[in-house]
């Protein structure tokens, strides 16, 4: 394989488990949509069905995470031949890990922040 095909290989990962996390939080997110963006009502009426996503898409973010891990840290064989095409796909991944964490902890995290501030 290619540094370029590891590289691609490796940003669709990353992309991918950044979607995921943010399908997971895609019932909780209505709310605050409509907070901050004023968004109609009638445009998200079908968003509070998705709960049924949350779950499996946390288990496919989590998983797309450990994969990019494994393939980073832990594989016999290098990810990219190149230092630098290895080191950015290090940062990215860095990167994404707390976006990923926020997107994921978003609708069990802000109730509680709001519980605290009454």
């Amino acid at each position: 394989m290619s540094a370029s095909n590891s590289i691609k290989g490796g940003i669709l990962t990353l992309l991918a488990a950044i979607i995921a996390a943010g399908a997971s939080t895609l019932c909780c997110i209505g709310p605050l949509l409509y907070l901050l963006f004023g968004i109609s009502a009638a445009g998200l009426v079908g968003i509070p069905g998705a709960s049924w996503l949350q779950i499996p898409m946390v288990l496919v973010a989590v998983g797309l995470m450990a994969r990019g891990f494994w393939r980073l840290y832990l594989s016999p064989k290098p990810v990219c031949i190149s230092v630098v095409s290895r080191r950015v796909l290090v940062w990215l991944y860095w990167i994404a890990v707390p976006l990923v964490l926020v997107l994921i902890t978003y609708p069990y995290v802000l109730p509680w922040i709001l519980e605290r501030m009454e």
